[in-house]
């Protein structure tokens, strides 16, 4: 009970209903407790219960990864076989969904198109905005030129 973390006063209410009649009174939680302080007496006994089912549980847990990593194998396995099987289908719509999700499985997913904001100008525009400015400026120098000139 104290390994699933059953609260002390728990553990003394269910061994009193349990063995009062053979002890003659209750427990109290401040007994369970100390039986498992540092010199209690299934203080030793309960850390090497603790560190046993500790060792299984760990074991327990690698041992259904692994199950759980097989059985994905195989189903992975299997969908790709009827994957490549609807590729042979008449309809062109599935062969299409069939071959794209092969290809997804193969190479990824192709990434997302990003949108870009429509009102912020382009690279060319910008280029071509430069290009008048900068036709602009040499037009207002020769000007500039010309009028000292005369």
């Amino acid at each position: 009970m104290k390994y699933r973390g059953t609260p002390y006063k728990d553990i003394a209410e269910k061994l009193t209903e349990r063995f009062s009649k053979e002890v003659g009174r209750g427990f109290s939680d401040q007994t369970i407790k100390d039986w498992f302080k540092l010199s209690g007496t299934l203080h030793e006994d309960y850390r090497t219960y603790e560190t046993e089912i500790d060792e299984v549980e760990r074991e327990n847990l690698i041992i259904i990864k692994k199950m759980g990593a097989r059985i994905r194998e195989e189903n992975f396995r299997i969908a790709n076989e009827m994957l490549v099987a609807l590729m042979g289908s008449e309809n062109d719509h599935v062969k299409l969904g069939a071959i794209r999700e092969l290809f997804d499985r193969v190479e990824g997913k192709p990434r997302e198109a990003v949108s870009i904001d429509d009102t912020r100008p382009r690279y060319e525009e910008i280029i071509r905005q430069l290009e008048r400015e900068e036709q602009e400026y040499k037009e207002k120098e020769k000007n500039d030129a010309v009028g000292k000139s005369a």
